[in-house]
């Protein structure tokens, strides 16, 4: 069983840069919880084999963490059962290549404006959180 939440070695240097020198998410657990959402609410999940130091599962203990885990594997399997503790594993998984696909449109998306990382990403935060795309996901992902 998982005890670890994997990040993805190609934005090993990009959550470094914004979650210690830019500081716009406080944790690396922090990015890669809004990362998973964003993927999410995109509709973009990342397979991926080469990792950097994982997170120790135990990190993601609060209910907000958990709840973004268990909605988003539910609704990407329809199967409320991927809860169970035998399940866990994919339950990760599936997290972890939504999270890199929200890193990978959070890059992008910042390389593409002509702010600063910084305040980029806080733009991108601002405009997700003004549309209600990642709080309607969830909320909706939440009456499964």
């Amino acid at each position: 069983m998982a005890d670890r939440v994997r990040r993805p070695e190609r934005f090993k240097d990009f959550l470094t840069e914004i979650t210690q020198e830019k500081s716009v998410f406080r944790t690396y657990k922090d990015a890669m919880v809004f990362a998973a959402c964003l993927g999410y609410s995109r509709g973009k999940r990342v397979p991926f084999d080469k990792t950097s130091e994982p997170i120790n599962l135990q990190v993601f203990s609060g209910k907000f963490d958990e709840m973004v885990m268990n909605t988003i594997a539910i609704a990407e399997l329809d199967d409320p059962f991927v809860m169970a503790r035998n399940k866990e594993d994919e339950k990760i998984r599936i997290f972890e290549e939504y999270a890199c696909g929200g890193l990978e449109i959070m890059e992008n998306e910042v390389a593409q404006g002509k702010l600063a990382i910084d305040e980029g990403l806080i733009s991108m935060i601002m405009g997700e959180e003004e549309s209600d795309r990642i709080l309607d996901e969830i909320t909706e992902l939440g009456r499964l």
